[in-house]
C-alpha cells in the first residue's frame, strides 16, 4: 500500500498570500493595460524609475489605477507648481500636445473646444481640460501663457503644463502617448483625448481625429 503525506496549510495563511499578491498585481495594472493596447506604436523614451516622480501610494482611497498617484511635479501657463492630483474632483480631459504642432495639435485642440462648448455653461464647473507639452525646451511657461491667450482658452476651464522629458515620459507611458522627436525638432506623437473621472481613473480615450463631438461628448459621459 502506498502512503501519502498531506500537508494542512492553515485558512489564514492562504488569504495573506492572496492579498499579498492581488496588491502586486494591482499597483502595475495602469502601466500594463495600457502598454497592451498600445504596443503597435512606436514608444516614448523611457522614463528614469528612479526619479522622486515614480508612482507613489500616498493616498489610500485613491484607485492603483489613478494617474494622481504620480508624484511629478509641473508648472502651469502662469508659472505656478502644479500636481495633477490638483485637479482631483473633476472629470478632466486631457491631452499631450507641443504648441509649434503645425498639423494635429491644432485640431485636437478645436474638438476639446467643441465639447467644451457642448457641455451645459452651468456643469463646466465639474469639469476641466488639460494640455500638456511634450516639447519642454521650447513650451515654457511663458509661450504656453501666449498659446492660451491666442487660442482663447479660459484659465477657469483650462489649465497647460509644461515639466521634465522625465515626467513627460513617465505620464505618457502610463496612458498610453507614443511621441517621438525628429531631427527637425518637431514630434511624431499619438492623436489621443484621455478622459479621466474625478478620481483620475482613465474612463475611455479617443485615438485619431476623426472623432465628432458627439462621440467625444459620450466618451466623457460614460
Amino acid at each position: 500500500m502506498k502512503s501519502y503525506l498531506v500537508i494542512f496549510v492553515p485558512a489564514a495563511l492562504l488569504a495573506i498570500a492572496a492579498i499579498t499578491y492581488v496588491n502586486s498585481s494591482n499597483k502595475n495594472s495602469l502601466k500594463d493595460n495600457h502598454q497592451a493596447e498600445f504596443a503597435g506604436v512606436a514608444k516614448s523614451p523611457k522614463a528614469d524609475l528612479d526619479s522622486c516622480c515614480i508612482m507613489e501610494l500616498t493616498a489610500a482611497t485613491r484607485s492603483d489605477n489613478s494617474i494622481y498617484l504620480l508624484n511629478a511635479e509641473w508648472k502651469d501657463q502662469d508659472g505656478n507648481k502644479e500636481m495633477l492630483r490638483n485637479f482631483e474632483g473633476k472629470k478632466v480631459v486631457l491631452a499631450m500636445i507641443y504648441t509649434s504642432c503645425p498639423t494635429a495639435c491644432p485640431v485636437i485642440i478645436g474638438k476639446m473646444q467643441s465639447l467644451e462648448a457642448a457641455i451645459p455653461h452651468g456643469e463646466l464647473k465639474n469639469y476641466h481640460f488639460l494640455l500638456i507639452s511634450i516639447d519642454p525646451n521650447r513650451d515654457t511657461f511663458e509661450r504656453m501663457r501666449r498659446f492660451a491667450s491666442e487660442r482663447s482658452l479660459d484659465p477657469k476651464t483650462w489649465t497647460l503644463l509644461t515639466g521634465s522629458k522625465n515626467n513627460i515620459a513617465e505620464l505618457a507611458e502610463l496612458i498610453g502617448f507614443k511621441y517621438k522627436e525628429n531631427a527637425n525638432g518637431n514630434f511624431t506623437h499619438s492623436n489621443l483625448i484621455t478622459f479621466l473621472d474625478k478620481d483620475g481613473v482613465i474612463i475611455n480615450q479617443s485615438e485619431g481625429l476623426e472623432q465628432t463631438t458627439n462621440d467625444l461628448l459620450a466618451m466623457l459621459n460614460k
